[in-house]
């Protein structure tokens, strides 16, 4: 597995742990934090969520947070 598939495995994993629905959102440090500290960078977590919203399945909102638009793949 490539990097950014390890990055958005963990990244999935944890929207999951969170229980996040669509419409739901959270503050992007309940991401970050974690994944930070099992190793993975912040470049790298953005690239992944980065990629999620272009897929339209999430979506950057104000207050430094992100909200689940339709359910995880």
């Amino acid at each position: 597995m490539s990097r950014f598939e390890d990055t958005e495995t963990a990244v999935t994993e944890k929207l999951r742990a969170l229980k996040l629905k669509p419409d739901m959102t959270i503050n992007l440090f309940d991401i970050g934090i974690p994944l930070n500290a099992a190793g993975f960078s912040q470049e790298e977590i953005m690239a992944v969520l980065a990629a999620l919203e272009q897929d339209k399945i999430v979506a950057f909102s104000p207050g430094n947070r992100l909200r689940l638009v339709k359910p995880l793949p």
